[in-house]
């Protein structure tokens, strides 16, 4: 093919894709187009096809209709050698590196140079590795071991392996999942280096904010089916949400909870841990949020764990509505009226394999029991309430919750406590992998949550919901809290300051 038409062609064309499964029709008709040295976004919610888009592209899935053409060339990716031989690299959520191997083995996995005697030149490895890195900035060490290696540097050999393939497109499929702010702005400097050589990038995420901070383009999937091509400009938040979901969503942070917070539900003094938390003190009354902000590694996480009774305790005193969190265990939180929505949900909240009754019942058998047994009637009819007052979609309350959307099981654990009747929720990451129309629902439990009465203790990493939802902000570094902020004139930029002392 002629050099100046390639030049002149898009890096990416896919025209008419359509793939099914059993039953599910996944994409029909879609369509997407990339540009060199350009930056697109690919947006919807989950179910929207995103993901079946993505490996169609990274040659894990044949789709059943449509073409693909890569610089002008129609391709046939047939597996992910195929598509990587062919310039596409995707950077899955999962890092697909070896941990146990250095950086620069993982670069050149499977094509090692090699010297008379088929000896490994393992320092030339060394050698292209560090040009490589040179070449684009990176800051990495190609003798480190991936395993000690922070995730944002993982991502980065991850980028590089492509880089090494000669890629002419590559995927970031929700790249800042596990990363703090910081570490996106290094993730965005990359991107500007890909771009500025040439690389087609296809962005796949959530985040409103950073789609309008990184991206050139915008495509959204709606069910499987193309809904818009956009130039980022002719975007607004209202309008991007709008192509998403199908709808308008009137307030992504609504508040309908009285203004003058009750009685302190949590009050805690002097908490210290093993896992490192120091000096943390502070309280939560009835009807209000208190939101912990922190970037990786501020004891988030821990704090949560340490005060629904998981994590252990060296010192300090944990009181939920006047009474002792004492003995220190969960049983004895559940009792007293706090509970945990966990970070981890799928590891530590749900069991997969059983349905929705078993989930958002679990915590309040005793509630059904007659003698030795389970009233299932009863029990179905206090879940079905609550699957209908937080408008759970599924299609039954037999549905294994492995198959609900994050969204829908996160309100599934969210029953669950409920249905126990809490005085206390801590939620640690409510949003986490979860699209924007769920987010907007989640969003508005917590506030119902507050407007009911309960106090809510809300730990995020992401800022816009810190500020949108919480009453009172605490910021965490270092297993300590470094400040107390009042959520209405809170900015930004203090918040950060106090996250990174």
């Amino acid at each position: 093919m002629d050099t100046d038409a390639m030049t002149l062609a898009p890096a990416l064309e896919m025209t008419g894709i359509g793939k099914r499964f059993p039953g599910v029709v996944a994409l029909e008709d879609v369509g997407l187009r990339l540009e060199p040295g350009r930056v697109h976004a690919l947006m919807g919610e989950n179910g929207a096809g995103k993901s079946t888009l993505i490996k169609i592209l990274a040659g894990v899935y044949l789709p059943d209709e449509g073409t693909i053409r890569i610089g002008g060339e129609e391709v046939a990716l047939q597996s992910p050698r195929d598509a990587l031989a062919r310039g596409v690299k995707v950077v899955f959520q999962e890092i697909a590196l070896i941990d146990e191997f250095t950086v620069a083995e993982n670069l050149f996995l499977g094509e090692y140079p090699v010297g008379p005697g088929g000896s490994i030149r393992w320092r030339q490895i060394e050698d292209e590795a560090r040009a490589l890195f040179d070449r684009v900035g990176f800051a990495v060490d190609p003798r480190a071991k991936v395993r000690d290696l922070p995730v944002s540097q993982q991502q980065m050999v991850e980028i590089a392996r492509a880089l090494a393939k000669d890629a002419r497109i590559v995927v970031m499929d929700e790249p800042s999942s596990s990363l703090t702010p910081a570490e996106v702005e290094q993730l965005f400097a990359v991107i500007r280096r890909l771009t500025g050589l040439g690389i087609a990038v296809l962005y796949v995420s959530h985040k409103l904010d950073e789609i309008f901070a990184i991206a050139d383009t915008v495509t959204v999937l709606r069910d499987g089916r193309h809904v818009s091509t956009k130039p980022k400009a002719e975007h607004t938040e209202d309008s991007l949400i709008h192509d998403m979901i199908g709808r308008k969503i009137e307030a992504l942070y609504p508040r309908t909870r009285g203004h003058v917070p009750g009685e302190i539900m949590l009050s805690v003094e002097d908490l210290e841990t093993a896992t490192g938390l120091r000096d943390i003190a502070f309280t939560a009354r009835a009807g209000e949020v208190v939101g912990f902000f922190g970037l990786m590694g501020a004891g988030r996480t821990e704090l949560a764990k340490a005060i629904v009774g998981f994590d252990r305790i060296r010192a300090g005193r944990i009181e939920i509505d006047g009474t002792p969190l004492s003995p220190h265990d969960t049983a004895t939180g559940v009792r007293l009226g706090i509970g945990l929505l966990s970070e981890d949900r799928k590891r530590e909240g749900l069991m997969l394999d059983l349905e929705v009754t078993a989930n958002a019942s679990l915590a309040s058998l005793p509630k059904w029991a007659k003698g030795p047994f389970i009233d299932g009637r009863r029990e179905r009819a206090a879940v079905q309430d609550y699957v209908d007052r937080f408008r759970i979609r599924t299609p039954g309350l037999d549905q294994p919750i492995k198959l609900l959307s994050g969204g829908n099981q996160q309100k599934v654990l969210v029953s669950r406590w409920l249905l126990k009747g809490l005085k206390v929720i801590v939620v640690d990451e409510p949003t986490r992998g979860i699209d924007v129309g769920a987010k907007a629902e989640i969003f508005a439990l917590i506030d119902q949550l507050a407007s009911q009465g309960l106090a809510v203790v809300m730990m995020t990493s992401e800022m816009p919901e810190l500020l949108g939802l919480s009453d009172r902000i605490m910021v965490m570094a270092g297993g300590r809290i470094t400040a107390e902020l009042d959520a209405a004139t809170a900015t930004q930029e203090e918040i950060l300051n106090a996250a990174i002392l």
